[in-house]
């Protein structure tokens, strides 16, 4: 059993290591030092990959592509509660202004960013300068405000330290463009009195009127004569214009702005906008009126930034920004699990090796966990073990599912709690031995407290589930099996939510294990007899091998019903789910019986419903039919996207309207409520608890009927538009819907006809029997390979060959859509009459015998090595991928050029330690083995993967560029930090890391590393600057001190102190990584040390030369060293050296003792 400690293999002890922000950021401005403290957590833990990074790079390059346009889109940051949507945009702003933090520290430089991002940064900054500079204010508008001008103004007015309330702030404004303010501050302060305070009271204010009258004299001739002033011009209002919105947000722009005449580069973030806006029309309107107002304003140099919970397309409401809100960033689970890893459960690099081989060895024990659950053992979970450790890839999805699931009114927010659980459940086995892993049922007693508050959990239950525990192993046991139990049971059992995990014996033990080394064995004979013994107790009850918690029936079912209706119809997000549902059920249902038999052969044709915003892809092979509700979209926007296709596109676009929207959503509603009911309730064993539940599934089934009903009305009235704008009549919906997908077929298969003929399974037949004239069966009594049909599969089968599966696939599919009797045909003409050859495992196959199930499997070829214009485009097309210039007919020159550049790009994806080794070009090789045609033809074929390839490849050494950067800055700093106690500690890891050949591993290990080298040296150079500064104002103070120093003129002294270097030194700039290597660089740590020790030096010789100057004829006098045992040694050496020094001074010389 490993030696090693859990704890040992975090890069941040658990034990020790805190989140100041329990996870929640929020949209403030920092005030107080442990404020400042959270800002700087939130920028350092800030994990900018995947969607964070995406969506900052979005909203940058949108903001810099649109500075030359008349106005800025506006920005919409969407994710579920809690996914991060306020730590983005908090950290954006931040970014932004590039804000400076107390230790001089700037917020740029303490964020992990990948280069294009740090790019777009530096961008801004260079536009800023061009203008105003950049700046920023970000806040929540209040749900209580009255006025959304005033409510803006007030976020606008706290970031610029102004006061919140209009009229204060608009007094505030007028006494600082007046040149007055400063006084009127100091007066008010020097009366004792608090200036923000007065301005809350500014129409009664002595103080505050007193101060302006004394600094504007002429104002008015009394104090109270100020007041009567204050309350006419800054009246107390409930509301203001445009025009007073617009005009009060010049005048803080131009207050903040960095060069006169010039306006700022300004982001305004509202957090939590849909939560202000909720489904009040009003309020929408309102949005975008204030946002319109200010677009209209300022222009492209003013960009909105809103959040919430839901995309713009989610809720009607919010739907109706989508014009203004055009730029989205939306954050996803993954997301989340990216920052839970970087954040808490990040590896030190030394311990990832001893990590690893824990892991693999107890790879069977892991991989039997929740097998056959939709969240059991998958693919990817390999990759993820390290990352995850101690908390296992099948037990997180569990977590995120039971997270979800206590929380269905969506009051907790996923990241916040799941770094808080996860950070608790590492705390728990921090001390426990590698191996150890976090238990299943931890998570119920992190939520337990919070479960009863939401009324999840029962008090009595939960005191049940508390109280098994007695203290013995079995009591413990006893306890926590039954918490899974109830954990389980909170997982929805049907739908898309559905886990498939039960609450059996063989999964409790799957959840149970936690010492991997140690194995389950014993456990698992051990929890069958314990659950047994929790029957007879009846404290759970078992159907079938499934357990459940035994609780009493309630008489409750209907409230429990009521506020589960009430949640659901107030819950938008949910509501417009369960209508899409519903109505793509009924279109399904309405379309279901349709066929389209395509052409004189009656081909068989399908397609495809596609529900949402995007557009349907074109790449299935059938006809979509795009179906948008008036929910999300108009009629107009559907029937202009038809327009804009044009008459060439395939797809049908239907519109369904809003008909009874009331009764649709109380149907919803009422059906989701009674499901949910029986679904979450445990199944009752009394008969009027069987019957009561017997009841709400009846009620569920009759609202789904309604639904349905409802929806299949809306489905009757919809509107159907051809690609072009056409509109198709008809007596019903699928009769408009057959006639457009009839004329979408020839559309979407415009080489059909060329093969639409009966008699081509004739063709089959006779070239099997080895007829030379095949093709009359269809009209042809030319030369087989002549036949338009025959050309096409002769070109594409070409000389490195196709399997005849292939074959059929590309000629079955648009734009040919042939039959499969054509497409075999023309195969087996063509094989007959010896212009392709075919195989089957390496033995050659000959036409006749052929039979139609040996074709899918038989490898075909055509004779003699032919490049056709579809090799010629694609070797064109890799050739532009890879970034290389051709023209047609130069194909054959540029195939060693592309292969160069493969070699050179696998070359540049690795390279010696800490790189990992350059990737295998096997595939490269072998094709440059070719020559001729055969090479062009086999690298036309291969485009595809060497496509892929050189992606990865080229992705691999742009992050080796990245990484690169940061791995030379890493060792110039531990270079630099030699002499610091942590300098041996970091020189571990980086040998790790180099060992390992981990500079490529994610999460990015260099960052923390970095991280503590530059706060270490920041502190070092700021403590040596500070002991330098003491010892030169203690040798000033000591020159003072002396009459011949003290008594020489200033200039002369001022001369002395800086020829000496003995005048004050500024504080190095060391706010970014450039600025803390130039500081170091030009002074390391030992020269400050230096610094310091040559001060008295240079003090004894300024007032050297200052002696000499006020006393030219003065004499330099030192005691000679001696070394002084008695009082008569000391009396001897002083008589010694008074009698020197009186023979000096009786000789008229000044002496000078150094």
């Amino acid at each position: 059993m490993s030696n090693i400690k859990n704890r040992e293999v975090f890069l941040n002890d658990p034990t020790t290591k805190s989140i100041p922000n329990l996870g929640v950021a929020k949209v403030i401005n920092p005030e107080t030092p442990a404020e400042w403290d959270v800002l700087r957590y939130e920028l350092e833990s800030f994990v900018c990959d995947g969607e964070y990074d995406a969506g900052l790079q979005r909203i940058l390059w949108s903001f810099v592509d649109s500075l030359a346009r008349p106005e800025q889109p506006a920005v919409w940051v969407s994710g579920f509660y809690g996914s991060g949507k306020s730590h983005l945009v908090r950290v954006l702003e931040y970014l932004w202004r590039d804000v400076e933090l107390p230790d001089a520290a700037r917020a740029r430089a303490l964020t992990q960013l990948p280069p294009d991002t740090r790019a777009q940064l530096i961008e801004l900054s260079r536009l800023g300068a061009q203008q105003g500079g950049l700046w920023s204010a970000a806040g929540t508008l209040s749900a209580g405000a009255t006025s959304i001008r005033l409510a803006l103004l007030s976020i606008v007015f706290r970031s610029a330290g102004l006061p919140e309330q209009f009229p204060a702030a608009r007094l505030v404004l007028w006494l600082k463009q007046e040149g007055c303010f400063d006084a009127v501050e100091s007066a008010v302060t020097a009366g004792g009195r608090d200036i923000n305070q007065e301005l809350r009271n500014m129409w009664v204010s002595p103080a505050l009127s007193e101060a302006v009258l004394e600094a504007m004299p002429g104002l008015a001739g009394s104090a109270a004569d100020v007041r009567a002033l204050f309350r006419e011009q800054y009246p107390n209002v409930d509301d203001i214009s445009d025009d007073d919105l617009r005009g009060t947000m010049r005048e803080v722009l131009e207050l903040k702005s960095e060069r006169a005449g010039k306006l700022p580069l300004t982001l305004l973030v509202f957090d939590e906008l849909q939560q202000f806006i909720a489904e009040d029309p009003v309020r929408t309107l309102q949005v975008q009126q204030v946002v319109e107002a200010c677009v209209a304003q300022f222009g492209s140099h003013v960009l909105f930034v809103g959040t919430g919970q839901s995309a713009l397309q989610a809720t009607p409401q919010l739907s109706k920004l989508q014009g203004r809100f055009s730029v989205r960033v939306d954050l996803s689970d993954s997301d989340v699990e990216k920052v839970v890893r970087e954040v808490v459960l990040r590896k030190s690099p030394d311990r990832v090796t001893d990590l690893e081989g824990v892991l693999d060895a107890s790879s069977g024990e892991i991989d039997r966990h929740l097998v056959g659950t939709r969240i059991g053992p998958r693919t990817g979970d390999e990759q993820d073990l390290v990352s995850d450790y101690p908390l296992l890839p099948v037990r997180r999805r569990l977590w995120e599912r039971v997270l979800r699931a206590v929380d269905s009114a969506g009051a907790a927010g996923q990241l916040r709690t799941q770094l808080r659980a996860v950070h608790e459940a590492t705390r728990e086995v921090a001390d426990k031995p590698l191996g150890s892993v976090v238990r299943g049922d931890l998570l119920y007693w992190q939520l337990e407290a919070e479960m009863q508050q939401s009324a999840v959990l029962q008090r009595d239950m939960a005191t049940t589930i508390r109280e098994l525990d007695d203290g013995s192993e079995d009591g413990k046991l006893r306890s926590r099996l039954c918490a899974l139990v109830f954990l389980i049971g909170q997982l929805p059992t049907e739908g898309p939510a559905a886990t498939g995990v039960r609450a059996t014996a063989s999964n409790l033990s799957d959840l149970i294990v936690e010492d991997l080394v140690l194995g389950s064995d014993a456990l698992r004979q051990r929890v069958p007899a314990v659950l047994d013994g929790l029957v007879e107790d009846s404290t759970l009850m078992r159907l079938d091998d499934e357990y459940r918690l035994q609780t009493e029936e309630s008489a409750e079912w209907e409230t429990d019903y009521r506020a589960r209706y009430a949640r659901i119809s107030n819950d938008e997000g949910r509501v417009a789910s369960e209508r899409g549902t519903a109505l793509r059920e009924a279109v399904g249902a309405a379309l279901g019986a349709i066929t389209l038999p395509h052409g004189d052969t009656r081909t068989p044709r399908k397609f495809d419903l596609h529900f949402g915003s995007d557009a349907p892809s074109a790449e299935t092979g059938n006809v979509a039919v795009w179906v948008r509700d008036e929910w999300s979209v108009s009629e107009q926007a559907v029937r202009e996207d038809a327009q804009a296709a044009g008459i060439d596109d395939p797809t049908v676009y239907v519109f369904l309207p809003r008909l009874d929207a009331s009764g649709l959503r109380e149907a919803i509603a009422r059906a989701a409520a009674a499901e949910e009911a029986v679904a979450t309730r445990p199944r009752p064993e009394t008969i009027g608890g069987i019957e009561v539940r017997e009841s709400m599934s009846a009620r569920a089934q009759l609202e789904q009927d309604r639904t349905s009903d409802l929806a299949g009305n809306i489905v009757r009235n919809a509107r159907v538009f051809q690609g072009g704008g056409n509109e198709l009549a008809g007596a019903t919906f699928d009769g408009h819907v057959r006639q457009a997908l009839e004329a979408s077929l020839s559309r979407m298969f415009p080489n059909f006809n060329v093969a639409d003929r009966s008699g081509w399974d004739r063709v089959f037949e006779r070239a099997a029997e080895g007829a030379g004239d095949s093709m009359t069966a269809v009209g042809h009594s030319g030369d087989v390979d002549q036949h338009p049909v025959s050309q096409e599969v002769r070109t594409f089968v070409g000389g490195a060959g196709k399997k005849g599966l292939e074959v059929r696939r590309h000629f079955m599919a648009p734009p040919y859509g042939w039959p499969q009797d054509a497409v075999d045909g023309a195969l087996v003409a063509l094989l007959s009459a010896g212009f392709i050859r075919a195989s089957r495992n390496g033995q050659p196959i000959e036409a006749q015998g052929i039979t139609r199930p040996l074709i899918s499997a038989s490898d075909f070829f055509s004779e003699g090595v032919t490049v056709g214009t579809q090799h010629r485009i694609g070797v064109r097309s890799l050739a532009s991928q890879l970034g290389l210039p051709v023209t047609p007919g130069a194909e054959a020159e540029v195939v060693l050029h592309v292969l160069d550049r493969l070699t050179e790009v696998a070359q540049a994806a690795g390279g010696e330690p800490p790189l990992p080794d350059p990737p295998g070009r096997d595939s490269v090789e072998q094709i440059r083995a070719l020559a001729g045609n055969a090479q062009l033809v086999k690298l036309y074929e291969e485009r595809e993967k060497l496509a892929g390839l050189y992606a990865e490849w080229l992705g691999t050494a742009e992050k080796i560029s990245q990484r690169e950067s940061e791995w030379a800055l890493l060792l110039e700093l531990l270079v630099q930090a030699k002499t610091l106690p942590l300098s041996e500690e970091l020189k571990g890891h980086v040998e790790a890391i180099r060992n390992q050949r981990g500079l490529l591993r994610d999460p990015n290990p260099l960052p923390p590393l970095l991280s503590q080298l530059r706060s270490s040296l920041r502190e070092a150079v700021s403590t040596a600057h500070e002991r330098l500064e003491a010892a030169r104002g203690a040798a000033i103070e000591s020159l003072d001190s002396v009459e011949e120093w003290s008594q020489s003129e200033a200039d002369v002294r001022a001369r002395l102190i800086e020829k000496h270097n003995l005048a004050p030194a500024s504080e190095p700039d060391m706010g970014t990584d450039d600025d803390l290597l130039a500081s170091l660089r030009a002074s390391s740590l030992e020269d400050w040390d230096d610094k310091v020790d040559a001060v008295p030096g240079r003090a004894a010789r300024a007032l050297e030369e200052a002696v000499q100057l006020s006393e030219p004829a003065a004499v330099n006098l030192r005691p000679r060293a001696a070394t002084l045992r008695t009082v008569a040694d000391v009396e001897a050496y002083v008589a010694e050296f008074r009698q020197e020094l009186l023979a000096k001074i009786e000789a008229g010389t000044p002496v000078v003792i150094t």
